[in-house]
């Protein structure tokens, strides 16, 4: 892989993460340290530091004396390295207390000691003890070469037990984590395959998550989407384009949508694919002499005059901002779907103790210069998807719970318009609650649901508006 034409990358991890991990869905991991420079010793007053820290330093000598029972002096000091990020008033900064570093560190990096495959589980509320599927956890996908794959195990397998325990009264993410565990440690699956029940043990590895999937659209037009930015992900966006570029590939189709963003080494170095000399981002800091513009490199993987659109929505945050900006502000790709998150700010991370704290130092500006914070990047090609208004959401939810998308799953085993025209007149009738694109795309999630990873299509433009515009464009280049 070419280098960037600035500084070869430290990388260093960062994440966005509690509050605005809760209310956005973003998870962020930002830029290498070097960026923010070294801590300028004449910025703050040490007086005050100090001053508070004796004041802090005496109330917690008064309570350790004082207090009636025992003290965990471990959770009393990540509390306070806690309450000293909270008091920042930043969204973005804070201290990630030791038991929640081993996610840090996996979602960060994609990697993690595990089965290697995609599990899913019902919610609680929507169990039926008559359906093993619903309370069960289900196989989804088996990833190639993966410690699942080599135990036996394939799409579509069921779940009832982990290391003894039944997994009935689990979320998924109790099921999630106690399917990872240190590498080459065991753990026994109680599998349900049909009418047979059998255990396997499963030996943990280091699993790479994917975070790259692909499909061609009439023969020569490749989709390639990317869910997340980790530090496998650039490696993985350039096999998977070279091996299209070998079988022909006419034009490019980039989904960036609901992707909440990640390491930004990948994204620069996935833009730099793209780009010939020229302006993927700018990093503005609090002390000048840290700024910095990168710029992509003199040769490209992708051959500069092949159409290449962006797909991007709400969904698409910070590090996808990074890329898509690029792409468009240098008129390499055409943005379609709808303005993006906006976050502009950057955050840096460092181990501390036995956590980590992520703090923000800096902001981006895209080529031209704009300042997306809280505002997002807007698109060329605005596309209005189907949703749900607040008014409507009662009776969303009433039909996902009306069973009545069982039986039309349980009454087609092939999707057609013709099924679903027939399914809505006759059960939703003529005073529809909803849109019928909403029922359509509601009942298309489900039934594809319902298809193992490995047969279910990764693009599907029928259904899919945006997508389907895109490939309007690339025809019709309008």
């Amino acid at each position: 892989m070419k280098k960037l034409n600035t500084i070869i990358l430290v990388v260093v991890l960062i994440l966005l993460v509690g509050q605005a991990a809760t209310a956005t869905g973003i998870d962020e991991r930002m830029l290498p340290a070097f960026l923010t420079g070294s801590p300028n010793s004449t910025s703050y007053s040490k007086d005050e530091i100090a001053q508070n820290m004796q004041k802090l330093e005496l109330l917690y000598r008064l309570v350790d004396r004082d207090f009636l029972f025992d003290i965990d002096h471990k959770e009393v000091y990540e509390s306070m390295a806690k309450g000293l990020f909270t008091g920042l008033k930043d969204e973005y900064s804070a201290y990630i207390v030791s038991q929640e570093a081993s996610d840090f560190n996996e979602d960060t990096t994609g990697i993690y000691a595990g089965i290697g495959a995609y599990i899913s589980k019902n919610y609680l509320e929507y169990r039926d003890f008559s359906k093993p599927s619903t309370y069960m956890v289900n196989i989804s996908s088996v990833f190639p070469g993966s410690p699942a794959e080599s135990a036996g195990l394939r799409s579509g397998d069921l779940v009832s037990h982990i290391d003894g325990e039944a997994v009935d009264d689990w979320e998924a993410t109790d099921a999630s984590k106690a399917l990872k565990g240190q590498p080459d440690t065991p753990v026994v699956l109680t599998v349900v395959r049909g009418d047979n029940t059998f255990d396997v043990t499963v030996i943990r590895k280091i699993v790479s998550v994917p975070t790259v999937s692909v499909d061609w659209i009439e023969d020569d037009i490749f989709y390639l989407r990317i869910t997340q930015f980790t530090t496998k992900t650039a490696e993985q966006v350039q096999k998977e384009l070279s091996d299209a570029l070998k079988k022909g590939m006419s034009a490019l189709i980039l989904d960036l949508r609901e992707n909440p963003g990640g390491i930004v080494e990948s994204t620069l170095n996935i833009a730099d694919m793209f780009l010939k000399d020229q302006v993927i981002v700018q990093v503005h800091s609090k002390n000048e002499h840290s700024n910095r513009v990168y710029t992509s490199s003199a040769q490209t993987l992708i051959p500069t005059d092949l159409p290449m659109v962006t797909l991007v929505n709400k969904g698409s945050a910070s590090s996808s901002e990074i890329l898509s900006g690029a792409l468009k502000d240098n008129k390499r790709a055409t943005l379609i779907g709808s303005t993006t998150f906006g976050k502009g700010l950057i955050q840096i991370v460092s181990p501390f103790g036995d956590g980590f704290y992520t703090v923000t130092t800096s902001q981006y500006l895209t080529p031209n210069g704009d300042d997306i914070h809280k505002i997002g990047i807007s698109v060329d090609i605005e596309v209005n998807e189907p949703h749900v208004d607040v008014d409507q959401m009662d009776d969303y939810l009433d039909f996902l719970n009306s069973g009545l998308i069982d039986k039309f799953l349980e009454e087609n085993e092939v999707f057609t318009e013709e099924a679903v025209r027939s399914f809505i007149d006759e059960n939703i009738g003529e005073e529809k609650p909803l849109d019928d694109d909403i029922y359509r795309l509601v009942l298309r999630r489900e039934f594809l649901a319902k298809i193992s990873l490995e047969d279910r299509p990764i693009a599907d433009p029928q259904y899919d508006l945006t997508l389907n515009r895109a490939l309007k464009f690339l025809k019709e280049g309008q």
